[in-house]
């Protein structure tokens, strides 16, 4: 396969750029592979792979681990806009030893991480990359991100850790049909690789000694979703599981891949924010997190209230309860469903998490679209503003108790 370069600047020349193979005798080794995604995280395809909102900003290289009585080294540790922390492993496809290898090495540091507190991870970090300051995770992602506040940003570290909700990436360089079967089974199983995403980095060179880089996303875990919908009785009736992307409405968001651009997003949240009005006096006003989603603080067990949409019908609102103390509100909020659903003027659905889960459940409320002859944006716009004041007003005083 051939790859070509189109030159308009000289006079429409087309440069030819040959397939090479990743290897230690051209000089691309796994080291070099390792290198070039550290130093160019945009190479890494976190969209494609995870869905919008979440993104790639490096923290280290050949990250030292403790495990048992030896080290171990995980090729890129890194962090997404959403908080979540990404794990990175660099392989050659040379053989089917080398695939089973490396996802078994990904869920060893997986694993290893799972173990240490945000306390941790930082003096790790300052040990390996010799880091000063004041919370250098933080700063690093911050000065990607210029719009992440810091304790919303820590706090959604710390779940990560805690709950192993990691972002884990395979790069080579080349995708095997057997991984279609490694991806299934993984998605099945659940737990900490089930949001894993393999990227094959297409390398290509010229006469010239140019490299071309295409990264490409093969193959991503699919996520097993078990849906429990509480009636205010307490029945329960239990949904039918659906495979699907994860997407990053694990993150708070929903995600679409016929969604806007990220500044048309993001002009849709300016003008949410400047019209948001809310009756109570204490809520503060929206802010942005990540593409096509913003967070509204609330008090008690939660992890705020996001508003997120994704075009052309999506849009809705999620709160997130962690917690032994989010648990005891998300089953006083099961129930007084119908009040509740009364005062917000919509119907509410929740999904209950497993007992084990360190985030209880997560209730939602879904913008259910109007005809299509009428402007989605607008609806989408009027029906956010009306909910958000209607959520605030219903949910803080019942959050207030919580909160101590």
């Amino acid at each position: 396969m051939t790859a070509f370069l189109f030159d308009e600047k000289a006079s429409g020349v087309l440069a030819p750029f040959e397939r090479v193979s990743l290897s230690a005798t051209t000089g691309h080794s796994e080291r070099w592979l390792q290198e070039r995604l550290y130093e160019l995280p945009q190479l890494l395809p976190m969209t494609e792979m995870f869905g919008y909102g979440e993104s790639f900003v490096p923290l280290c290289r050949e990250l030292r681990l403790r495990y048992s009585a030896s080290n171990v080294f995980l090729d890129l540790l890194g962090v997404s806009a959403s908080g979540r922390l990404v794990l990175v492993e660099c392989k050659l496809w040379r053989n089917p030893e080398a695939r089973r290898e490396v996802v078994a090495q990904l869920f060893e540091y997986a694993t290893i991480l799972a173990g240490l507190t945000y306390s941790d991870l930082e003096a790790q970090l300052k040990k390996s990359r010799g880091l000063t300051g004041e919370n250098p995770i933080f700063a690093a992602a911050k000065a990607v991100h210029p719009d992440l506040e810091e304790a919303p940003f820590v706090d959604a570290v710390n779940q990560s850790l805690t709950g192993g909700d990691f972002l884990l990436a395979i790069a080579g360089d080349g995708i095997r049909s057997d991984l279609h079967a490694l991806r299934r089974l993984l998605a099945s199983q659940g737990g900490l690789l089930s949001r894993l995403a393999f990227v094959e980095i297409r390398t290509f060179r010229d006469d010239a000694g140019r490299t071309l880089l295409i990264p490409a996303v093969s193959v991503q875990t699919e996520l097993m979703r078990r849906e429990v919908l509480v009636r205010g009785d307490g029945s329960a009736v239990e949904r039918l599981p659906q495979l699907g992307p994860v997407r990053a409405e694990e993150a708070g968001g929903r995600a679409d891949s016929t969604s806007s651009s990220r500044n048309e997003n993001r002009a849709f949240w300016d003008r949410f924010i400047a019209q948001a009005t809310f009756d109570h006096p204490d809520q503060p006003p929206p802010r942005h997190g990540g593409n096509n989603w913003v967070q509204l603080a609330l008090p008690g067990p939660v992890v705020g209230l996001t508003a997120y949409r994704a075009l052309p019908t999506t849009a809705g609102f999620s709160v997130t309860f962690k917690g032994a103390r989010g648990r005891e509100a998300l089953q006083t909020l099961l129930d007084d469903q119908a009040a509740l659903e009364q005062e917000i003027g919509e119907p509410v659905r929740f999904d209950i998490a497993a007992d084990a889960d360190p985030k209880a459940g997560t209730m939602v409320v879904d913008f259910k679209p109007p005809q299509e002859s009428v402007q989605h944006d607008e609806a989408q716009m009027a029906w956010l503003l009306r909910t958000a004041n209607a959520l605030v007003n219903t949910l803080r005083p019942r959050f207030a108790s919580f909160e101590n």
